[in-house]
């Protein structure tokens, strides 16, 4: 039901993340076929989304942090809005990275990370691609809630989704590579502990 941060394989293991208040149904029921704001932007249709270790985590809160800085104020989706602060939501102007950054660090700070096992026949039926590229897989299929673990600190206090991405920045926060290709991503978090550092978009 619980599992410590420091004992998941970051490199390898499945993780899903959700709003804290789907944590008890979760528990009670497992993962069950949804759309979350990602397959709605997406027009995806239901799915179980995971994302492979810290690249899968990382490429999918990138993802959401530029998708949703090229939106236009009056496009973003009416359960997102709450996470913004002083947008107008009206307006026609685009939505702009620091607005997004804002949002998606809030929205985090509300949801929560689950470990999830997987086996190689859930992983064949299994869609990969996406926000997240080839880190981002979506389940056609329900997960039974004896494969779902809560991510806890050593403590077992439970850690927001915001917790679990400042422990992935901290271990890669000074690698070129990982900084490239989710520029976003760090830039959000260099600006919310403090850092000067400019945003570099990843190119080609």
């Amino acid at each position: 039901m619980y599992i410590d941060i420091n004992k998941c394989d970051i490199n390898n293991d499945y993780f899903h993340f959700t709003n804290k208040d789907n944590v008890n149904g979760i528990i009670r029921n497992g993962l069950l076929l949804s759309k979350g704001t990602a397959s709605k932007i997406k027009k995806h249709e239901a799915n179980v989304s995971v994302s492979k270790g810290a690249k899968g985590i990382l490429g999918i809160l990138n993802s959401f942090i530029f998708v949703f800085s090229e939106l236009k104020c009056n496009e973003v989706p009416e359960d997102y809005r709450k996470y913004f602060d002083g947008v107008n939501f009206n307006s026609n102007s685009t939505v702009g990275l620091e607005n997004a950054c804002t949002a998606v660090s809030n929205k985090l700070k509300d949801e929560v990370y689950f470990k999830v096992d997987l086996d190689e026949e859930q992983l064949d039926r299994a869609y990969v691609g996406g926000f997240g590229a080839a880190y981002d897989i979506r389940l056609s299929e329900n997960v039974d809630k004896s494969k779902v673990h809560l991510i806890t600190d050593s403590n077992l206090n439970i850690l927001s989704a915001y917790d679990v991405a400042s422990y992935i920045y901290n271990k890669t926060e000074s690698k070129d590579i990982y900084r490239k290709m989710n520029s976003e991503f760090y830039y959000m978090m260099d600006r919310n502990n403090g850092s000067d550092r400019k945003y570099e978009p990843f190119t080609f």
